[in-house]
């Protein structure tokens, strides 16, 4: 298997296709696997590369508390440093679009484009009953890990889109069970500075976020206020998806991502 020896961590990737950098960032508790549709959808006119964060899927060591977003956004400098590539574009998922984020607010010379798939937003104000589950889950997670993730996580109405398509719902929770068992991993230590939702309006990355109709309106309301408050930024609410919208419909969602990273040249009169 393929590691990036980085920050003292031995990062697994995968990368594939030729031309600019796309890095691809998963969400929380899963792997690089759940980028695996769109990165072979992008490498027909990028070099798409995707790895599994700190602490997460096949990179070592396992990591057991909790880490800072700079410590995750370190380590994206320190892989593209790895690579010699100065310069990259994002696609990142669910917690992932906060490691894309705080990269891009850090490294504004080396952040390309920046999509955006069903974010979640640190120092966003979730509502009481997102955040008393979020909580529940944590401790059920800390307890007994494969029963938290199904009696949980899984029955969750965020995986109904992918419970209607035929083999979906298997193929995302099998790669959440794989997750490594240190759930502290996924819990975020209050930072002495603002969060991310306070410093949008100083992301100058040409940003793209898309979120399912049908996830919880907590998640709608995040991607909402991405787009609101990064300068210029788009947002598309597509039809008939949830969490998990780059596998539920990975075509037609690649193809919106596609005409984003590659949009069609301006004519001058």
């Amino acid at each position: 298997m393929p590691f990036a020896g980085v920050r003292d961590q031995r990062f697994y990737y995968e990368v594939g296709g030729e031309g600019e950098l796309v890095i691809l960032l998963h969400g929380a508790l899963a792997n690089a696997d759940l980028m695996e549709a769109p990165a072979t959808g992008l490498a027909s006119g990028f070099r798409a590369l995707r790895f599994d964060r700190r602490g997460c899927g096949r990179t070592t060591p396992p990591t057991e508390g909790p880490v800072p977003l700079p410590e995750e956004a370190d380590d994206v400098l320190g892989i593209l440093d790895w690579f010699s590539v100065e310069k990259a574009h994002f696609l990142a998922h669910d917690e992932g679009a906060e490691v894309a984020l705080e990269f891009a607010l850090r490294n504004p010379g080396r952040t390309g484009s920046i999509a955006l798939l069903a974010p979640s937003l640190e120092g966003f104000s979730s509502s009481p009953e997102v955040a008393a589950a979020s909580a529940d889950l944590r401790a059920a997670l800390r307890s007994d890990p494969p029963k938290a993730l199904a009696e949980k996580l899984f029955p969750s109405p965020i995986f109904d889109a992918a419970r209607e398509r035929e083999g979906v719902f298997e193929r995302i929770t099998d790669i959440f069970r794989r997750f490594p068992q240190s759930p502290g991993r996924f819990e975020r230590l209050p930072r002495a500075g603002a969060a991310l939702a306070g410093r949008l309006g100083a992301v100058s990355a040409r940003t793209f976020v898309l979120v399912g109709e049908r996830d919880e309106e907590d998640r709608l309301r995040s991607a909402r206020t991405i787009a609101a408050g990064i300068p210029g930024a788009e947002l598309l609410v597509f039809p008939d998806t949830s969490r998990f919208l780059h596998v539920e419909e990975s075509r037609a969602v690649m193809r919106r991502l596609t005409d984003f990273f590659l949009p069609e040249p301006e004519i001058e009169p």
